[in-house]
């Protein structure tokens, strides 16, 4: 029996590896495999240490391993830092995970406590336990910390408070140098109120031991004043920003919402401040949204929400003792042939891997923005400078791949998978079943041209967002296309498949004598176009209609493109696309026109209307810009969605949502779509 259970050892150890690794990976990618690995693996561990620990205990073999093989199996049960939870459901369950671990350590504690005998191996074992205890007792507070309750009240409502206050006592601001921008980058949980106000604010209004996103610019000092430095002070910008994000989860009122600086803060500050704003204002909102990430999924926040370094003592006193436990290990069994060494080698491999978690630390943006606030206070003293700038040029993976999904409609609206389909029969319907017509179709980078074409129309319209009417408007050809701008339904699925059908007639039939410069609007509008149909047919809850609607929409069109009897195949796209632009304009019968039509019917009238291929583009590439606007805003009801998505890969929609509430931008144009009918 003890070769099997070595051997489930080996699996748990294999299975904590995968969750250090795949575990940071899950959040920057958007691969299916990876995400279903780590939910195999997230889900299966508790059934893999139980039913081990229960073969341990009813083994008559006295196995010397026993006892480290346990201490193994509760660091798997224990989870890495980078992934405290894998949904929003396990956040919320956080008390079942208490119990269930409280039992398992147990066990495991009456495993050491029985067959951990040796003298040499004693303090270690116990020792590895203690800490392990401790990352427990933080994986439950830092679930607490993230529930919907606590969320509610001692996470988010001190920033509330705050934000309220600066309302009221408004400063001159300056977005250039964020001048009277006092965000909360860290220390909220050490504000007192007394009577409505902080019983410690100074005579300039700052908090003792609260730092602010205008206290980190003011600094001088040389780490923070270089070109780097600015890197540095964006890091601590994303960390503010995260937490004011947090207020819309919680359901909690933007104060600084209808206020000037705060529009000026994105349109003259950020979208306006750097070499490449656009690239830096995407940069910021991705550390944001990792950070937000990290407080719902990870360890992180709660490690460095009751100190700056407490987080960095953890991992670096379970390297400590694994590595003591191995070199113990080594020498015990030195010179004894009969003894295996697999032992030693996974007490290795455990080592390695929590250097590994170790190194995600020190790399990561809480440890960073810790060094910081310690090296403007002037409390780094203890680490010379020049150790402080190496720690902070460590460098981690991106938070965000930055790629975007794609979706064609006339191109995969005649295509089964059977391969999914049977695999939901096969795993008796736990994998979704793939409905007809829905293939993703390969990522695509988010290029610099269609961050910048998103920004440019953001600037164009002050924040006034319309579903593309104001690009018509521009074109001169609003009076010719208004019409597929305000459909008689008013759902937003309409115009994107409408516009989106149109789009993808106009990129197969494009001359191939096109500049670089008018290829590259081509590519924008494309790009956007598929990346909209993507979001109707794969992530409904970040569109603003109902996601039943915008799926029984594209059903709806699904059915009626096969009813077209276009030819087959995705070989003839160009085919399919001037087949539908010369049976397209006439009514049907029943007097409903369909959506593919109406989109075949716009492609020809856009190619008629603006005979000039560049000018097409241009039109085309700043509809799909300002349309992506439009859809970004959602209610705070629906902001979990992007909770949800985060854990996914993320999305680009939730990075444009949340730079259009830091400037205050909650809503839609009230007469969006409603001016051309």
């Amino acid at each position: 029996m003890w070769t099997y259970i070595k051997a489930l050892i080996i699996v748990a150890v294999l299975a904590l590896f995968l969750l250090h690794v795949l575990g940071s990976l899950r959040r920057r990618s958007s691969n299916k495999a990876l995400h279903a690995i780590v939910l195999g693996v997230y889900t299966l561990s508790y059934t893999l240490v139980s039913y081990t620990i229960g073969l341990m205990q009813r083994s008559d073999m006295y196995v010397r391993e026993f006892s480290v093989w346990a201490v193994c199996l509760l660091m798997l049960l224990g989870g890495t830092d980078n992934l405290m939870a894998y949904g929003l459901n396990d956040v919320d369950n956080w008390k079942s995970f208490h119990v269930r671990h409280l039992i398992q350590g147990a066990f495991v504690v009456f495993i050491v406590a029985v067959y951990g005998t040796a003298s040499r191996v004693q303090g270690p074992l116990w020792a590895i336990l203690a800490v392990n205890a401790l990352q427990s007792c933080v994986r439950i507070k830092s679930m607490k910390m993230a529930s919907k309750s606590h969320l509610l009240s001692k996470s988010v409502k001190p920033i509330v408070d705050h934000m309220q206050m600066q309302r009221e006592g408004r400063l001159h601001t300056n977005p250039d140098t964020m001048e009277g921008y006092r965000y909360v980058v860290a220390g909220e949980h050490l504000w007192k109120n007394n009577a409505g106000q902080p019983s410690n604010q100074s005579k300039d209004g700052n908090v003792d031991g609260i730092t602010t996103v205008d206290q980190v610019w003011q600094c001088k000092g040389s780490l923070l004043s270089s070109k780097t430095g600015l890197r540095l002070r964006d890091v601590c910008l994303s960390m503010a920003l995260s937490k004011m994000l947090n207020r819309r989860f919680a359901g909690y009122e933007l104060a600084e919402a209808e206020l000037e600086e705060t529009r000026d803060f994105v349109f003259r500050g950020l979208l306006a401040f750097g070499d490449e704003p656009c690239e830096r204002a995407f940069r910021v909102i991705g550390v944001e949204l990792g950070f937000v990430y990290d407080l719902y999924y990870t360890r992180y926040p709660y490690l460095y929400h009751k100190a700056r370094y407490f987080g960095l003592c953890l991992p670096v006193a379970m390297v400590t003792l694994c590595s003591w436990l191995t070199y113990q290990l080594f020498n015990k069994f030195k010179g004894d042939v009969s003894s295996p060494d697999t032992t030693v080698f996974l007490m290795a491999v455990v080592t390695f891997l929590e250097a590994f978690q170790l190194y995600l630390h020190m790399a990561s943006g809480w440890f960073k923005v810790a060094l910081i606030r310690s090296y403007i206070a002037g409390q780094s003293w203890c680490l010379p400078r020049m150790i402080i700038g190496l720690l902070l040029r460590l460098k981690t993976l991106q938070p965000w791949e930055g790629k975007l999904g794609q979706y064609s409609l006339l191109q995969h609206y005649d295509g089964t998978r059977r391969a999914s389909t049977c695999l939901y029969f096969m795993t008796l319907c736990l994998v979704d079943k793939a409905k007809k017509g829905r293939k993703r179709g390969k990522l695509v980078k988010l290029s610099r041209q269609v961050k910048k074409a998103i920004v440019d129309s953001l600037l164009e319209s002050k924040g006034d967002l319309t579903n593309g009417t104001r690009s018509l408007q521009k074109a001169g050809v609003y009076g010719r296309l208004s019409w597929a701008c305000s459909p008689g339904d008013g759902m937003v699925t309409h115009t994107i498949l409408v516009w989106h059908v149109a789009t993808t007639i106009c990129k197969q039939l494009e001359p191939a004598t096109l500049g670089n410069d008018d290829k590259q609007r081509s590519q924008v509008a494309s790009d956007l176009s598929g990346y909209c149909a993507y979001l109707v047919a794969f992530a409904p809850d970040l569109l603003p209609d109902h996601s039943f609607d915008a799926e029984s929409m594209l059903d709806k069109c699904i059915k009626e493109a096969c009813k077209l009897d276009l030819p087959r195949g995705a070989k003839k796209m160009k085919s399919k696309c001037e087949e539908l632009m010369k049976i397209s304009g006439t009514k049907e019968d029943s007097g409903a026109e369909t959506l593919v039509r109406m989109g075949g019917r716009l492609a020809r009238e856009l190619t008629e209307e603006i005979q000039e291929p560049a000018l097409r583009w241009k039109v085309l590439a700043d509809f799909w810009a300002e349309m992506m606007l439009y859809v970004a805003p959602c209610e705070d009801a629906r902001a979990r969605a992007h909770l949800e998505a985060l854990a996914r890969g993320g999305e680009f929609i939730t990075h444009l949502w949340a730079l259009l509430t830091h400037a205050g931008v909650l809503k839609r144009c009230p007469a969006a779509g409603q001016d051309a009918v």
